[in-house]
């Protein structure tokens, strides 16, 4: 565990929709701030439908940022170990060509290291991911093909089944109607697609490493919406998780 030293700013993960003018391969951007206190023993990362491009700054901002592109999660990951520092990046519903190069890193990596401190960099960091968007470029959609052969590319793409990438795919709609106003556990879970609250609770366990209710009480939208200046971030909100976070 860090010190009370640690300059690190309160613990934070949030979801943001991408800007209009971004390609439509990318879902979300993401950042997660930590101090070794959401990220320790029982915690870990959501299951994910999709690829995730990340842009880590450790503990000592002066060692840099390192870039990585990670396939999707088909299921809840432990940590091995805490993290303490800043990470932010993007999510996509297919790989990227090629990552970025070092050269644009730089506003990203500038913006993490402000961000880590407190969250009045928000916005800049939230432009500097928005860029890195904007430089991607994504195969063209191939043509049409048959059943099977789309369940042996997406295999070979993903290292997922089809299935379950769509099982993961629903639990993430499911998480993102939880951080909002929603109906009772057991509408929404019928409003998702689950057959019913024990097959959606199942879902969670699997997906998140605990159940719906644990789930909903961890997302505080409202109270960091409020404290956000930026009229143009709060528009863009999905998600927020303050307590006892999991990326």
């Amino acid at each position: 565990m860090p010190s009370s030293s640690d300059p690190t700013a309160a613990p934070l993960y949030l979801e943001l929709a991408p800007s209009a003018d971004i390609a439509a391969q990318v879902d979300h951007l993401f950042v997660f701030r930590d101090r070794g206190a959401l990220s320790g023993r029982g915690s870990g990362r959501f299951a994910t439908d999709l690829f995730t491009l990340s842009v880590t700054c450790g503990a000592d901002s002066d060692d840099g940022s390192q870039v990585s592109l990670a396939p999707p999660r088909p299921d809840f990951v432990p940590r091995q170990s805490s993290f303490c520092g800043i990470v932010a990046g993007l999510r996509m519903s297919t790989r990227p060509e090629q990552l970025p190069e070092a050269a644009a890193l730089a506003p990203l990596t500038l913006a993490l290291a402000r961000v880590r401190l407190g969250d009045d960099g928000l916005p800049s960091l939230v432009a500097a991911l928005d860029g890195l968007a904007r430089g991607l470029s994504f195969a063209a959609r191939p043509q049409a093909f048959s059943d099977r052969t789309g369940r042996r590319r997406t295999r070979a793409e993903t290292g997922v089944s089809r299935r379950r990438l769509a099982a993961t795919r629903r639990f993430r709609q499911l998480l993102g109607q939880l951080a909002g106003p929603s109906p009772t556990l057991s509408d929404l879970a019928l409003d998702v697609g689950y057959y019913d609250q024990s097959h959606m609770s199942a879902s969670c366990r699997a997906f998140a490493g605990r159940p719906p209710g644990a789930l909903r009480s961890q997302a505080a939208p409202r109270s960091f919406v409020l404290s956000l200046q930026d009229t143009r971030l709060r528009d863009r909100l999905r998600l927020v998780i303050m307590d006892d976070c999991k990326e």
